[in-house]
């Protein structure tokens, strides 16, 4: 499988777990961003964006804007002078953020499922994340080093 298809079918996996209510890397995102979700029966409880604590940090005061403003100047022109370099400086990012992403959800299912004091449900979610994680890697090289 390329690397876009692994990227795409992992953060489906961790919004998927997210919204069903286990505890995964994106939960302190999506709080941070304003959305909370009822964690044992997989209800929205709100979705106040605007009453965020990243709304806040962002429009709420004059630094914030600053650094928007300046971010999307740096993102302009970066990508005017990015035409001969290597697309991978862009892609880079989102590798570490999706693999960020699943190490947090890996971890924080492995809480939950130790919670429980069975062994086996531990070795089955090790077993599916642990070649999920390898795939992905095996994924990220091959798209660098084919370049």
């Amino acid at each position: 499988m390329k690397f876009g298809g692994w990227v795409v079918m992992l953060t489906v996996m961790i919004v998927f777990l997210t919204f069903i209510g286990l505890p995964t890397g994106l939960t302190s995102i999506i709080n941070s961003v304003g959305i909370n979700i009822n964690s044992t029966s997989a209800e929205l409880i709100s979705a106040d964006v605007e009453s965020s604590s990243l709304w806040d940090k962002i429009f709420g005061s004059t630094n914030g804007i600053i650094v928007l403003l300046i971010a999307s100047g740096g993102a302009i022109v970066i990508g005017l002078f990015a035409k001969g370099y290597d697309v991978s400086l862009v892609i880079a990012p989102l590798i570490i953020l999706v693999g960020g992403l699943f190490i947090g959800t890996f971890w924080g299912i492995i809480k939950f499922v130790s919670t429980f004091n069975q062994w086996w449900m531990t070795s089955i979610i090790v077993l599916v994340f642990s070649g999920l994680g390898i795939g992905f890697a095996i994924a990220c090289v091959d798209y660098f080093a084919g370049r």
